[in-house]
Parts: C-alpha cells; sequence; structure tokens
C-alpha cells in the first residue's frame, strides 16, 4: 500500500515543472492529477468484491505490477507527450483501486484489535507513501537533471523490491458467507492450505464466479448510517487534502516551486497520518463523532484557504496545509472504521470499495477550481467551500447520534 501510494501522488510536486517546461495550464495539470481516479473507481468496486472471493494476495499482485507500468508509461511522457501522461496517470489509479479496498481488508483480517486499529493501519501505509511520494519527487525534480524521469525511475525501483519481498506473503482465511447463504471455514477462493489462490473451496470456479456477482455490491452502503454518516462527507477527504497540495502551492510565488510544492503535500499528508491516533482514541469515546471534527476543521482550513487567496504569501499556506491535512487524517479513519462496523464480513470489500471510491471523487476539486477560482475569485470559491462544509455537520451528527443510540440499544 506504500509503495503503489508512493507512485500515486508522485505527480503532485510536478506539477510546476510540467507547467513549466511543457507549457501546460492549470487546467492540464489538475486534469491529470484527477485522471487518476477514473482508472481507479473501477479497478476498486471490481477489486474489493473480487479480493472478498479469491483471495487479496490475488488482487494486491498484479495492482504492483500494473503500478510500475504507470509510472513506466508516465516516463516515456517526455517523448509521447500529454497523450502519455494521461494513459500513464490512468494506470496508475487503477492499481491504486487494486490495492486499496483488498488492502485494507487485508489488514484487518492480520490485525489484532478492534476495526478502528486495521483502519488506522491502513490509513497510515497510504498516507506514508502519499506524504512521503512527492516530497522526495519534488525535491528531485527541484535539484537534479530530468525532473520528469527520475522520480519515476525512483518508484520502479521501488515496487520492484516491494514486490520481491511481499509476492509470497501469506493471508488470513476468515469465515464468510457461501453461496447458498451458509457459513464456511474458509474464504471462498482461498484454499486451505495456502496454495492457488484462485483454487474455489465452495463450487469451483462457478460457485466462485456466482458468488463474485452476488458481492459487487454491498447492501449495507444504502443504510441510513452509511450514506449520511459516511457517504454525505466522503469526497471531502481527498478534495480538502488535493486542494491543499495542488490549488494553494499555485496561488503564491516562489522560488524553487516543485520543492515548495513537494513540502506542502508531505506537510498536508503528514499532518493527517499524525492525527490519526487522536482520531481513534476520539472514535472510541462516546461524545463527538469524528466525521464532526473533521468538518470543523474543513471549515477552518478553507478559512485559511481565504487568506492565502488574499495575500498571495508562501507562509499562508502552512496553517492551511496543517488544517486540511488534519481533517483528512480525521475523516479517512474515521470513514474506514463506520465502514468495517458496518459491512458485514463477506462484503467488507465492496464496502470498502464504495467508501474510497467516494472518497476520490475529491480529486476532481482542484480540476474544478481551475475554472471556478479565476471566474469569481479564489477567495469565494474557498468561501463557498467552508459554508458547505458548516451545512455538512447537522445531518451527520443526526445520523452519527442515531447510530449511537442504536449501538446501545442491541448492545
Amino acid at each position: 500500500m506504500f509503495a503503489v501510494g508512493f507512485g500515486a501522488n508522485l505527480f503532485s510536486a510536478l506539477m510546476p515543472s510540467y507547467k513549466h517546461f511543457y507549457n501546460f495550464t492549470q487546467a492540464h495539470v489538475t486534469f491529470l492529477l484527477a485522471v487518476y481516479v477514473l482508472g481507479l473507481i473501477p479497478t476498486l468496486l471490481l477489486s474489493g468484491p473480487l479480493s472478498d472471493v479469491y483471495g487479496r494476495r490475488a488482487v494486491i499482485r498484479p495492482a504492483m505490477i500494473v503500478s510500475a507500468i504507470g509510472s513506466l508509461i508516465l516516463l516515456a511522457g517526455v517523448v509521447l507527450g500529454f497523450g502519455a501522461l494521461l494513459v500513464g496517470r490512468f494506470l496508475v489509479g487503477a492499481s491504486m483501486g487494486m490495492v486499496l479496498a483488498a488492502g485494507a481488508s487485508w489488514l484487518k483480517e492480520i490485525s489484532a484489535g478492534p476495526a478502528a486499529v486495521s483502519a488506522r493501519r491502513a490509513t497510515v501505509a497510504i498516507t506514508a507513501g502519499f506524504a512521503s511520494g512527492p516530497l522526495c519527487s519534488g525535491c528531485i525534480a527541484e535539484w537534479l537533471p530530468a525532473p520528469d524521469v527520475v522520480p519515476y525511475v525512483v518508484h520502479i525501483v521501488l515496487i520492484v523490491v516491494v514486490t520481491v519481498v511481499a509476492w509470497n506473503t501469506p493471508e488470513a482465511v476468515p469465515s464468510t458467507a457461501t453461496a447458498g447463504g451458509g457459513t464456511s471455514p474458509e474464504r471462498v477462493g482461498v484454499s486451505a492450505g495456502g496454495g492457488d489462490d484462485a483454487a474455489l473451496t465452495t463450487g469451483g470456479k462457478a460457485g466462485g464466479v456466482a458468488i463474485f456477482r452476488g458481492r459487487l455490491f454491498s447492501r449495507s452502503v444504502l443504510t441510513p448510517r452509511f450514506l449520511w454518516a459516511v457517504a454525505a462527507w466522503a469526497p471531502w477527504v481527498f478534495g480538502a487534502a488535493t486542494t491543499s497540495f495542488s490549488v494553494l502551492p499555485a496561488l503564491v510565488r516562489v522560488e524553487w516551486t516543485s520543492a515548495y510544492s513537494g513540502l506542502i503535500a508531505a506537510l498536508t499528508l503528514g499532518s493527517g497520518l499524525l492525527v490519526q491516533p487522536w482520531a481513534q482514541r476520539l472514535g472510541n469515546r462516546d461524545t463527538v463523532a469524528p466525521a464532526i471534527v473533521g468538518l470543523v476543521l474543513i471549515f477552518l482550513g478553507m478559512g485559511a484557504s481565504v487568506l492565502v487567496a488574499l495575500s498571495n504569501s508562501p507562509l499562508s499556506v502552512f496553517p492551511a496545509a496543517i488544517l486540511l491535512g488534519a481533517s483528512y487524517g480525521v475523516m479517512m479513519v474515521s470513514g474506514l472504521r463506520e465502514v468495517q462496523e458496518i459491512a458485514p464480513p463477506h462484503e467488507l470489500g465492496a464496502a470498502t470499495a464504495i467508501y474510497y471510491s467516494l472518497t476520490y471523487a475529491g480529486f476532481f476539486v482542484p480540476f474544478i477550481l481551475s475554472y471556478i477560482g479565476p471566474a469569481i475569485g479564489y477567495e469565494w470559491a474557498f468561501v463557498f467551500g467552508a459554508m458547505v462544509a458548516v451545512a455538512s455537520i447537522v445531518p451527520v451528527a443526526k445520523a452519527t447520534a442515531n447510530a449511537s443510540v442504536h449501538a446501545r440499544a442491541t448492545g
């Protein structure tokens, strides 16, 4: 999860380089940032339930290969141009989609303790990769030759090393529902002896396909708890983070643009990483819901972003990045925890995939802002974002309160 996340977010710190050397506009680079989601969501929605049937490792292995191929095509973009960059970003997104649901579910299965522990571990792995990728690529682009080549070479080497180490990593075999509605001591798709991942234990390949089709969608995501306590705010997770590291640096003038962008990305995602232990403890208390805290942090972060737009000061970006990054960390952990508590075991992969898909829709926020910002002023766009965050608090608070009452009544 770390290695694929590292490669997925390399591009964010290279946006100034592509604008400078290729004469790309802000709309060009933010679309390249977002097109990765078009590859991510379909594979995420398929790979989650696929991993429920055939096993997590059967999805993680090809994900690492696709990630390396994506970086290789991005590397070739220096010659092949914008089209190759689109394809490369799409494939990098596809690899991220494959690893997200399967990786998070795998961590839950091998982690001791409550759902919050595995949710935090999954988010830490992803966030550490997201943060270190742009920090590394930003420094390379600023002070080493071939800024549009060397960062991708670093990622390919990392993927090769991780693939060799992780290829035969064993996986847990939890109980799961069978095609007939009963239970089996093994997940369909993982043999008892740890052999071929495709050797179905229930009904052979035909049974596995039937179960896979039945798990493409998790009915748990239609519950009021998921719709209001998760889906209502999920796009804010990456909407806030990407606004911080791909929009705010473009509003200020600095000498070392790539290094600065990488630093802001690392600060944003690093803040999200550091706040997660606190977010986990907050979720264990019967007080305010972590999602509400996340929305308040978004409100404050959008307010700080207004100051960035008005002052154009490089220093003003730092508090905004910390606030928006903290909101990312709190809400990512909160959402994963909710999903792992709501979804039944045999639908966990599908439910996690749907949750991640909703969060990654936020990657289109910078692309939308590249048009709205110049039209009405970035400060007003951020004011509108702050108002939406505040308006979201009421339904989220009501849904989480109802879920808490129900949990006490049934506990």
